[in-house]
């Protein structure tokens, strides 16, 4: 799948894996810590009932939507302060994260006048009814409407990583996510139910955007925010929409796939849908090293290319896959052996715990095929190529997750196994058309 390029080092002793090490590492902390915040709103969303972790896993359905829009303009801004940074120019660096920011609160401000308006017909759509339609309304409306907060959380993160000062942003994330904890059992205990939950995670960002926009003020990094320079720059910020749209539709569509996903699953019953929401919550701890070599892919292909070498910017993706792959297998391993009792955190019904047993045991034969797509589509974005990873994922989710999972879930009755083969399809067909597409730029 990868060019061939001059022997490299021993992987124990690559340059280019201590790179993305030191960089990935920060990365998969910060995310564990989001991955966390979602566990323990499912743990306490537990102590209510079944019902609310159906709830919670509904809306959040929907924020994972409006997260991609905010993540496309974090990855985009990582990747163009990237080359900014590796060809010298801190001016334009600079100017690029201001712009960024500004666009944020107008996307963030939108998205939470859409969310108001329209939160009932949006969990209707996913098929929630009855007592999951009203606490998921709850909740919606503590979470979703104030997504401001976590479109500038992440813009002003994209740009530390792109600083490759990830421990910093690593280290405010921690802060918040045990400022949620603390405040969801605080909350539930004054029997707020999900409100509290909600309230919890909406002050968690917050007061992680607070730390970041400090970080920034003090100038921990080439990057710096003062009361200078704050002027729209249309040209700027057309920049980077043209570059963070393609990537926002890549990743819209495929939350749109998991959406459609969830909405087959609901219909299959109420006991399916709760068995899958703890199994894809469980299933995220795998795939904390894919996100950390994502964003250390995107950056140092993006830098390497940046400053003309070329070889490099394949080095590190070569090397980024086969950590990552070996990285998820283990850890999807370890989800898969204990899968019974952490099932059991969460639910006391046996059928569901059996169903998150099921899932886990088939993903460690599959979460290399993840690794593949997800680091061939940072390394293609890494090059500036922000529209093809698009098209391959849209025909992705249609032709795989869509279109076979349902064939195998509903037609040869597989169930949540066959949704879960369709997103293995799905991953296989990314990783190929993307491989190649990168073997084709390097070449060139």
């Amino acid at each position: 799948m990868f060019t061939t390029v001059k022997k490299a080092a021993s992987p124990a002793r690559s340059p280019y894996l201590a790179t993305l090490g030191g960089l990935a590492v920060p990365v998969m902390l910060e995310n564990l810590s989001q991955i966390f915040l979602g566990t323990v709103d499912t743990y306490f969303a537990g102590q209510i009932g079944d019902n609310a972790i159906a709830a919670i896993n509904v809306t959040n359905m929907f924020m994972n939507l409006f997260v991609t829009v905010f993540t496309a303009f974090g990855v985009g801004i990582m990747v163009m302060i990237s080359s900014a940074l590796g060809e010298g120019d801190t001016a334009k660096a600079n100017r690029l994260v201001r712009q960024a920011v500004l666009l944020g609160l107008g996307v963030g401000a939108g998205f939470g006048l859409l969310n108001f308006f329209c939160r009932r017909p949006f969990l209707r759509m996913a098929g929630a009814e009855g007592e999951i339609l009203e606490l998921g309304l709850t909740y919606y409306l503590a979470v979703c409407v104030p997504c401001v907060f976590l479109c500038l959380t992440l813009i002003l993160a994209g740009g530390l990583k792109a600083a490759r000062n990830t421990r910093a942003s690593m280290r405010a994330a921690l802060a918040a996510n045990l400022f949620n904890a603390v405040f969801d059992a605080l909350f539930v205990s004054l029997g707020l139910g999900v409100l509290g939950l909600g309230l919890a995670t909406t002050l968690a960002r917050a007061f992680n955007l607070a730390l970041l926009v400090g970080l920034y003020r003090r100038g921990v990094t080439p990057l710096r925010l003062d009361a200078r320079g704050w002027k729209p720059e249309p040209a700027t910020m057309k920049a980077l929409a043209g570059y963070s749209g393609p990537i926002m539709l890549t990743q819209l569509s495929a939350r749109l796939a998991i959406l459609i996903h969830g909405s087959l699953i609901l219909h299959l019953g109420a006991v399916y849908y709760t068995a899958n929401s703890i199994a894809i919550q469980l299933d995220e701890y795998a795939c904390i090293p894919s996100a950390g070599f994502e964003a250390a892919t995107a950056t140092m292909v993006s830098t390497s290319l940046g400053a003309g070498k070329r070889e490099d910017a394949a080095r590190y993706t070569r090397t980024a896959f086969f950590a990552t792959a070996l990285a998820m297998t283990a850890a999807g391993a370890v989800l898969a052996l204990f899968a019974l009792p952490l099932a059991g955190l969460f639910t006391q019904t046996q059928q569901i715990r059996q169903m998150v047993a099921q899932v886990l045991t088939f993903m460690v034969l599959f979460n290399w095929t993840s690794a593949l797509s997800h680091i061939l589509t940072s390394a293609v974005q890494g090059t500036g190529d922000s529209r093809y990873p698009l098209w391959v994922t849209l025909a992705g989710n249609i032709l795989m997750r869509l279109a076979a999972g349902y064939l195998l879930a509903y037609w040869l009755g597989w169930g949540l196994i066959g949704i879960w083969t369709g997103i293995v399809l799905d991953f296989l067909l990314r990783g190929t058309l993307l491989g190649a597409r990168f073997i084709r730029q390097y070449k060139a």
